[in-house]
């Protein structure tokens, strides 16, 4: 997702605390979700882009295919992203230290 390249470099290569950033990452997400079944302009850039850069099968066949309620989109997402988290956390990844500035 775009951040601010000051706090993309602040967080280097940690992790964000999951509980608080997740749920308005995933808000985010299914806000642009939406615009894509929605918006028929949109969804031809989405049929542009998609096949280079969503790479995971679980996401063309579960988390974008059109008729997912926000609950549903989120814990496809949730399901899907907190065991990568949670290896990357095993692995070694420091948790990120945010500081608003």
């Amino acid at each position: 997702m775009p951040m601010d390249s000051s706090l993309n470099s602040g967080k280097n290569n940690n992790l964000p605390v999951w509980d608080n950033f997740f749920r308005r990452f995933a808000c985010n997400q299914y806000i642009m979700y939406e615009l894509i079944h929605s918006k028929k302009d949109v969804f031809a850039l989405y049929e542009k882009c998609f096949k280079d850069n969503l790479h995971s099968v679980w996401a063309m066949q579960e988390l974008y295919r059109k008729g997912n309620k926000r609950d549903e989109f989120i814990n496809i997402l949730s399901k899907n992203m907190r065991p990568v988290y949670d290896s990357a956390f095993r692995q070694g990844y420091s948790m990120w230290k945010y500081s608003a500035s």
